[in-house]
């Protein structure tokens, strides 16, 4: 899987995933696109195929859904560095744990917070058999 860590989030999560055998991740401080829209965020995403990793729970659930086929989204509640990662870590786990990880991710919102865990949905709900 390819990831595209959003800005509002540290770029410190490269290593992180690369850690994890993802070295294919980039983040707009580095890739030459800091201070990109969101809506320019999902542009690049779908260009390279990239699953976003973002705290932007309301605005990325909105743009997604108007996206008929997409990678797929990790959404994490916004906490200190390293707790963000912790919740990171359990969303990767997750999806980890499905027979194909890249197909699972398809038009899924993973979000992951302190309080409710792991929840994956469809985006956009029209793409129910997804």
């Amino acid at each position: 899987m390819k990831f595209l860590v959003d800005e509002c989030l540290s770029p410190t999560y490269l290593a992180s995933l690369a850690a994890r055998g993802y070295g294919d991740a980039i983040h707009p401080t580095y890739g030459g696109f800091s201070g990109s829209t969101d809506h320019q965020i999902i542009e690049r995403a779908l260009a390279d195929d990239r699953l976003i990793i973002t705290a932007n729970a309301r605005d990325y659930r909105r743009l997604l859904a108007a996206v008929a086929l997409h990678p797929g989204a990790i959404v994490v509640e916004p906490l200190a560095r390293v707790q963000t990662w912790q919740l990171v870590e359990l969303a990767l786990d997750f999806i980890e744990l499905q027979i194909n990880p890249m197909d699972y991710m398809v038009n899924r919102f993973v979000e992951v917070s302190v309080t409710a865990g792991v929840r994956p949905f469809v985006l956009p709900a029209s793409n129910l058999g997804t």
